[in-house]
């Protein structure tokens, strides 16, 4: 079989084509994209681990937008960079300011649902809510949030642009101009008065000598606030989905709240928001279904290897009491999920995202006594690079 990508067919069901992926094409050419595709497991993990395999593709996925970020850099540059920015982006005194700010606006949120019946959960809750946070998080005033509603929806047009479609990049240059100006005057105001809000903490923060300059500090703002708000958007959508298409389990959650988590990183690997990442070889490399050569791009299934047989028992059951999955690791670097990447490269706001996730879902358990999907034709994941529900329409019953 010939596999496009791009393809109707497999748009409308990726899945389907990752298990013949894995049984009789696990690595492949993809002529559109002049890419190689790895969909195992094991692959994509040597993909993320081995030095062989690089983040150089960030030149021109990411670097006009953001400059040189950490996700791009590899060796020393890289673990300089994560140093300064892992203790600022992960201290204990920056979650325990965010939490208390994160309950406020799911709470806000929902207030809005107040006297209706019916709601369109992404368009008024998991699209912004993370962008609330973000802001935040930055400690910038809470009436930009459209302003950055708006960059974020148009930088993420340009990380999923695979057909370079020269007007979605004019686009995003121009939202990445925008929001560099914006943050000018404000960094200029935080490292003459630092504060306790992130932005402060990544104007001040040093390792072993190094600090962060002020372009680098607006790449990695730009960075959080692309990569960071559309992980926890979609992954929140999805969720809420494979909750109200599985009742039995989703009922088991209301009753418990302790099986949170596993609901959590079972929907993360069911339906992960980001279903591909790409990486380019330094050489040539073997993976389990043949080999690749030097200076090669290559497409990292992500949602793939999270379907992946080997590793998952039925994989395309949605089980959020499955074994395999271990809420104590399953967001730490020991994690068998590809959601978050794996080795050096594994997300630095990973436990941000869960906490978030945690947070929505806690609240809205709280406010609805009973939801289900508002029409009777259930939302339709789309997309290929990220897959998502574009519209959830929901009818509740509010908690008295």
């Amino acid at each position: 079989m010939r596999i496009n990508l791009f393809s109707p067919e497999y748009q409308e069901d990726p899945y389907y084509f990752y298990q013949v992926m894995h049984r009789h094409q696990p690595l492949f050419f993809h002529e559109p994209t002049g890419s190689y595709v790895l969909s195992r497991h094991e692959d994509i993990v040597k993909a993320f681990k081995d030095p062989a395999f690089s983040s150089r593709n960030y030149a021109w996925q990411m670097e006009p937008l953001h400059g040189k970020t950490i996700i791009q850099m590899d060796g020393r540059e890289h673990s300089a960079s994560r140093n300064v920015v892992v203790p600022a982006f992960r201290g204990k005194e920056l979650m325990e300011n965010t939490l208390p700010v994160m309950r406020s606006y799911a709470a806000a949120l929902l207030s809005g649902f107040n006297g209706r019946e019916v709601v369109e959960l992404r368009d008024e809750f998991t699209n912004i809510f993370p962008i609330k946070v973000i802001v935040g998080l930055l400690g910038l005033p809470e009436e930009d949030l459209l302003l950055f509603h708006r960059w974020y929806n148009i930088l993420q047009r340009q990380f999923t642009n695979l057909s370079n479609d020269d007007a979605v990049l004019q686009e995003a240059l121009t939202a990445r101009d925008e929001f560099r100006a914006y943050l000018d005057a404000v960094l200029a105001e935080r490292m003459a008065k630092p504060g306790h809000d992130l932005l402060s903490v990544l104007c001040t923060a040093e390792v072993d000598g190094v600090r962060m300059d002020s372009t680098q500090i607006k790449g990695f703002c730009g960075l959080l606030l692309q990569a960071g708000a559309e992980t926890t958007d979609k992954a929140l959508a999805n969720m809420v989905r494979n909750l109200l298409l599985h009742p039995d389990q989703f009922e088991r959650l209301r009753k418990d709240r302790s099986l949170l988590d596993r609901a959590i990183i079972e929907s993360l690997r069911f339906s992960p928001p980001t279903h591909m990442l790409l990486r380019i070889t330094n050489e040539k490399v073997q993976v389990s279904g043949g080999e690749i050569p030097a200076e090669a791009t290559v497409i990292c299934l992500i949602g793939a290897a999270n379907r992946d047989g080997k590793v998952f028992d039925r994989p395309d059951e949605f089980n959020i009491f499955r074994e395999e999955l271990d809420p104590r690791t399953a967001f730490t670097g020991a994690s068998n999920i590809a959601t978050f990447g794996f080795g050096r490269h594994y997300c630095v706001g990973v436990q941000l995202a869960k906490m978030e996730m945690q947070v929505a879902m806690e609240y809205l358990l709280d406010y609805m006594e009973e939801m289900s999907f508002a029409e009777p034709e259930i939302p339709k994941e789309t997309g290929v690079f990220t897959r998502y529900p574009e519209s959830l329409r929901i009818r509740f019953k509010p908690r008295t």
